[in-house]
């Protein structure tokens, strides 16, 4: 690489810096010891979808010249196909569930691979409502998974403001009272409304690539959600 094309890639990058764009680097000009790797996985219980986003400490980078993504599900390799997202380059895989763990590999034409990052996945849930009558509070019950991830509780509805609750253990079970819901600003409909409750257990990592090579790291987030509706007359 001369000098004057590293000062000119230098300055570009300072200037789309300035302007709040997000210089792309291809992969061949990336050391994998630098690598930033994102992953972000959800299964809302029709479908699941797996997104990775590659980044270096100057900007996003584009997989090129052979280097490409896997990740291995339910003992199944897949590759990830590039897309985009906000303009960057986004990786992707489109799956029926996400049964538990998977892995991710990064193979490099050129560089040092990376592979088996363990991605962890709570198992799935299923999720029951009762009560929300005149009478009843509204009664939550799930799989628990007392060892799994953050666990957060949204409820949404045209005649209740917007309700959201984080538990610090997964009980597998959440009461709320009809005291505890109440009405928008401007006051219920006349109607009765539909009320969509949501749960969700999100696992979080931050890891080293390589743990004799600090600088690069791998960020995960996996999601299980699962989202119900019930019909309500305040």
């Amino acid at each position: 690489m001369s000098r004057a094309w590293a000062n000119g890639f230098f300055l570009v990058a300072l200037l789309l810096a300035g302007c709040g764009l997000d210089p792309v680097r291809v992969s061949d000009r990336v050391s994998t010891r630098d690598m930033l790797v994102g992953v972000t996985a959800l299964d809302d219980g029709a479908a699941a979808a797996i997104d990775v986003r590659v980044g270096s400490p100057i900007g996003t980078v584009e997989l090129t010249g052979g280097d490409a993504l896997f990740v291995t599900v339910d003992g199944t390799r897949r590759p990830m196909t590039e897309g985009q997202s906000n303009g960057a380059p986004i990786y992707s895989v489109n799956l029926d569930a996400l049964p538990g763990d998977f892995l991710l590999d990064l193979e490099r034409q050129n560089d040092r691979d990376v592979h088996g990052v363990v991605v962890e996945v709570s198992p799935p849930f299923t999720l029951a409502v009762e009560g929300l009558t005149q009478d009843l509070p509204l009664s939550l019950s799930w799989d628990a998974d007392p060892e799994g991830g953050k666990v957060s509780i949204s409820v949404q509805g045209d005649c209740i403001d917007a309700l959201t609750r984080s538990l610090d253990e997964d009980t597998g079970a959440l009461v709320i009272t009809q005291a505890e819901l109440r009405p928008p600003p401007a006051g219920p409909p006349l109607a009765p409304c539909e009320v969509q409750i949501t749960v969700s257990r999100t696992n979080t990592t931050r890891d080293a690539l390589f743990s004799t090579n600090p600088g690069g790291n791998v960020t995960t987030s996996a999601e299980q959600r699962r989202t119900i509706a019930v019909t309500w007359t305040p």
